[in-house]
């Protein structure tokens, strides 16, 4: 059977192994990570504690470079022993032969498809696929591109079957279940997890990892050829000094990047060494919000992954004809990107539309009349068929002013604006103009969502041209994870999102359509907008939207990068002469010493008119005149703007094969996805039953002897007998007590556990004082104890809230029996005098207590869990469960129930029993249920929550 697991990574060397603990307990794979590692006896302490913390079928694992290997024999000692996972990074065709052990699955984890290449397949047990936003070194593609690479050059193991893959960044519920989609086995956790209470960072250290969106981790020596990822935060000197390191090395054209910046780069105090961390630690905070715990974490992710399978398999979001296709009036919810210098022909977009997609016309810096002429000639061939444009929310006021003019007079249906604004968009919507907008960040998004805008693209960095920060799988989770908490219920009809960025096949789509199920489940509409893929396509040459030379060099790009002119200002290129041109210029200006500002300008000017020679092999001469160039010029002189799309691409298609593949292939897809590939059984053995991941925050109690559960503990070490004689404050056992077991109408026990005097506050529990007659003391006994525990838990008031629905799904269960208390029985005497008394004294009836509207609900046993549900304002189920002694047993049993159900995120639950009346103990008595001997059994259970 195929299962889907999740890995978490975290170091070796840090203050203990909690937050592998926790994943290996709730399922899990817990991986010690031992790269960066700089105390060797603090990392074999970490591993010894890791072993004696979880179950001997929990499964662990240690991460390790190929280098280390041989170092770290010691560690790799202490798990011959038990299953275990070792994970390596960086091999580069050595033998590993002789790692290969029973009890252990060897786990290669690489950064680039290359690599992949140079594994013996016979002696691995699986692929780790490290991305580019991960922490530490990394390659050159995301996650999710790196995954359909993987997917595509299938690699057998010794059973000849496809060896499992793994993937690690940018990882959340929404991107688990794109990875189900596409087959991955597996997932991996990392930075998501380190403002988890098992964190082992300091808090102080947590401090710095607050309100972050995953953009502060960057990654510095890009241009050395091997990039690094670490956290940048204000007064980090670390990350400066890496930085200076890296051009540095640049300026001097050095090989030694990576042997000296390691040194830099570790977990010490804030800004002694740059932190590896990745742009998952974006989700960290939300997580923690959400989860509470590690353990949960793990299991929302594989069991919530699975369900948004099933929802996509169901809705077809991207299918043919819907819901966001029926609102663009297309066949498929496909909508082409408008790609400068590119998409700027009609008879293009004539093509996309014939197809059943959306197409945008790319208007750049185009001045007035060549966008009425664009617009008009499209108004024409299209017709009645949508169609839209693409335009440039930075360009001068005088070139946005003159192509507003003309799409007002011309009013397409559609438009997206890129770097616009809320108020750029409402302007064109108030013209029947239906209008995206660009949001690179989910601050931008909750912004723009407040202000009214409700069309949406989210653009990862994958893309080509201009990129921005986040990769796709980081900034699509955080984008939807965004919208489900912040649309709110009646608005989700009006939410339009295209997703963008690494788009361009079936399994790339099915990966989104799986990912973005729940929005299409809140009823928000989905498509894909793709722009590189394009490039492929037979009509994009015979349209003239490029030259022939343009796309003959996509079909044979194996590498993008990133030209970069400035902080916040880089444009994915194929690698062509042009991009090492461009780099070769500033690596030269550096040298010479000019200012950041000198080099930004001559690199914006050298990019000038490079992309039209590129895409339609025309440039401006000496004389200012449009001119052709021919194909090795276009080749020399060209900047070739692509996605990484380009790098997994390589044949010519339709624009209808491509938009037929992305829709009803990748519905296809998704709908093969197996039902075993939800299953995720871990194997046990008879010994242990699979724990529950349920968490005890908080504990109260009120015993014999013992009025909080320090005090109680206490008790049990140093052996203190609770038992006493009934109090006479309770009632005279005197007049009832015999020693003789069978004497009529006599108990033959005058011993228990009674419980102290407890403070107890009426008024702060909104009960008038008058009323304390009325009610049963186990019921005000109970709000106390109840008070307590969710003091001990820190949910004292004001700080309940926690989530909106925090006190909305919190339940009360308590094990509660044996009839009424005191009170109640001296009601039920009141009641029934008459019947065996005809003349009661005055003197009698003072002695009782009076009849009130609260005496009722003041001493029945079912109104305790409801009682303190209304006065902490509780809006889950109450109620009480009598199983005799098994009471509180029973309650805590019923909890777990009400929490993995998911019908409740809290529950306060535990035994109540104050049930020390005469009655009782002639119960006992006379059923011979207590035992015989100075200290008899008896009942010492008191209010528990």
């Amino acid at each position: 059977m195929n299962t889907f697991d999740c890995f978490s990574i975290g170091p070796i060397s840090m203050i203990h192994p909690g937050i592998a603990v926790a994943t290996s307990r709730a399922g899990g794979v817990g991986i010690l990570d031992g790269e960066l590692c700089r105390n060797q006896d603090q990392a074999i302490g970490n591993i010894e504690r890791l072993l004696e913390l979880v179950k001997p079928d929990d499964v662990v694992g240690l991460r390790l470079r190929s280098e280390q290997i041989a170092a770290n024999y010691r560690i790799l000692e202490r798990l011959r022993d038990r299953h275990h996972y070792l994970i390596i990074g960086g091999v580069k065709g050595e033998e590993i032969g002789s790692l290969v052990a029973p009890e252990r699955k060897i786990i290669i984890e690489i950064t680039e498809i290359d690599e992949v290449l140079s594994i013996r397949e016979d002696i691995i047990d699986g692929i780790i696929a490290k991305g580019h936003e991960c922490g530490g070194w990394v390659g050159e593609d995301s996650a999710y591109i790196l995954l359909q690479k993987l997917k595509s050059v299938t690699r057998r193991g010794p059973g000849n079957e496809a060896l499992p893959i793994y993937v690690r960044g940018g990882i959340g519920l929404h991107t688990a279940a794109a990875c189900r989609a596409a087959g991955a086995s597996g997932i991996v956790l990392d930075d998501q997890l380190w403002l988890m209470p098992e964190s082992p960072l300091p808090k102080t250290w947590q401090k710095h990892l607050a309100n972050l969106n995953g953009q502060e981790a960057i990654t510095i020596g890009e241009r050395l050829n091997a990039s690094c990822r670490v956290l940048s935060r204000p007064g980090f000197e670390a990350i400066e000094t890496l930085q200076e390191l890296a051009e540095q090395l640049e300026r001097e054209n050095a090989q030694s990047w990576r042997e000296k910046a390691e040194a830099l780069v570790g977990w010490d105090s804030p800004g002694m060494l740059a932190w590896p961390l990745g742009q998952a630690i974006g989700l960290a905070a939300g997580y923690r919000d959400r989860y509470k715990t590690t353990g949960r974490c793990v299991q929302e992710l594989l069991n919530g992954s699975r369900e948004q399978i099933k929802i996509a398999q169901k809705l077809q979001p991207l299918g043919e004809n819907a819901p966001l296709a029926v609102e663009h009036g297309t066949k498929y919810p496909i909508v082409q990107g408008p790609m400068t210098r590119v998409s700027d022909k009609a008879e293009f977009a004539d093509a996309v539309s014939q197809a059943g997609g959306l197409p945008l016309l790319a208007l750049a810096l185009m001045r007035g009349p060549q966008v009425r002429s664009l617009l008009t000639e499209a108004q024409q061939k299209l017709g009645d068929r949508p169609w839209g444009v693409g335009i440039l929310g930075f360009v001068p006021q005088a070139v946005r002013s003159e192509q507003l003019q003309i799409v007002e007079e011309i009013r397409p249906p559609f438009a997206l604006i890129a770097g616009g604004r809320p108020d750029q968009a409402a302007q064109l919507e108030s013209l029947g103009i239906a209008t995206y907008i660009h949001v690179p960040v989910p601050k931008l998004l909750e912004m723009f969502l407040e202000q009214g805008a409700r069309k949406f693209v989210f653009e990862g960095r994958e893309c080509g041209g201009h990129v921005g920060p986040l990769s796709s799988f980081m900034l699509w989770e955080s984008m939807i994870s965004t919208l489900l908490a912040a649309v709110p219920e009646g608005v989700e009809s009006e939410i339009n999102v295209l997703f963008a960025g690494g788009i361009h096949d079936a399994r790339s789509a099915a990966m989104v359509s799986a990912m973005a199920a729940s929005l299409a489940e809140r009823g928000m509409k989905i498509g894909v907008l793709m722009g590189s893929a394009y490039l492929f396509t037979e009509e994009a040459v015979s349209s003239g939207a490029i030259v022939k030379g343009f796309q003959a060099q996509a079909l044979t790009c194996t590498r993008t990068m990133n030209l970069e002119t400035g902080p916040g200002h880089a444009s994915r290129c194929a690698v062509t002469p042009f991009a090492r041109e461009f780099y070769q210029t500033r690596g030269q200006m550096m040298a010479a010493g000019r200012s950041k500002d000198e080099i930004m300008r001559v690199l914006e000017d050298l990019t000038l008119g490079r992309l039209r020679i590129a895409s339609k092999g025309l440039t401006r001469d000496a004389a200012g005149e449009i001119v052709t160039v021919d194909e090795n010029q276009q080749i020399a002189e060209g900047m070739y703007m692509i996605g990484q799309v380009a790098t997994m691409r390589d044949r010519v298609l339709t624009v209808q094969h491509l938009h037929e593949e992305v829709s009803q292939g990748s519905t296809d897809l998704l709908s093969k996805v197996r039902s075993e590939d939800f299953s995720r059984q871990k194997v046990r053995s008879k010994d242990f039953s699979p724990s529950s991941d349920i968490a005890i925050i908080g504990i109260s109690t009120l015993l014999p002897k013992a009025q909080d559960p320090e005090r109680f503990w206490q008790n049990i070490i140093e052996k203190v007998n609770a038992i006493t004689e009934i109090p006479a404050n309770r009632w005279d056992w005197r007049i009832y007590y015999d020693p003789d077991r069978n004497a009529r109408d006599k108990i033959d026990s005058k011993w228990g556990g009674f419980i102290d005097d407890v403070p107890f506050d009426p008024i702060s529990f909104g009960i008038p004082p008058k009323s304390i007659k009325s009610i049963e003391p186990l019921q005000l006994l109970t709000l106390e104890a109840v008070r307590r525990a969710l003091v001990d838990a820190g949910l004292e008031e004001g700080k309940f809230d926690f989530t909106p629905t925090a006190r909305e799904k919190t339940s009360v269960i308590f094990g509660a029996g044996g009839g009424m208390g005191d009170l109640g029985q001296q009601y039920t005497t009141r009641a029934t005098m008459p019947l065996f008394v005809e003349k009661t004294s005055s003197e009698v009836w003072e002695r009782l207590p009076e009849w009130t509207e609260e005496s009722f609900p003041g001493m029945l046993l079912n109104a305790i869990a409801g009682r303190v549900a209304n006065k902490f304002d509780l809006g889950g189920s109450n109620y009480i469960v009598d199983a005799a002694c098994a009471g509180s047993l029973a309650a805590i049993d019923l909890a777990v129930q009400e929490l993995e159900s998911g019908r409740s995120n809290m529950v306060i639950a535990g035994g109540v029993d104050g049930m020390q009346t005469p009655s009782s103990y002639f119960c006992f008595s006379k059923t011979k249920a207590l035992s015989p001997g100075v200290w008899p059994a008896a009942s010492i259970k008191g209010p528990m929550a």
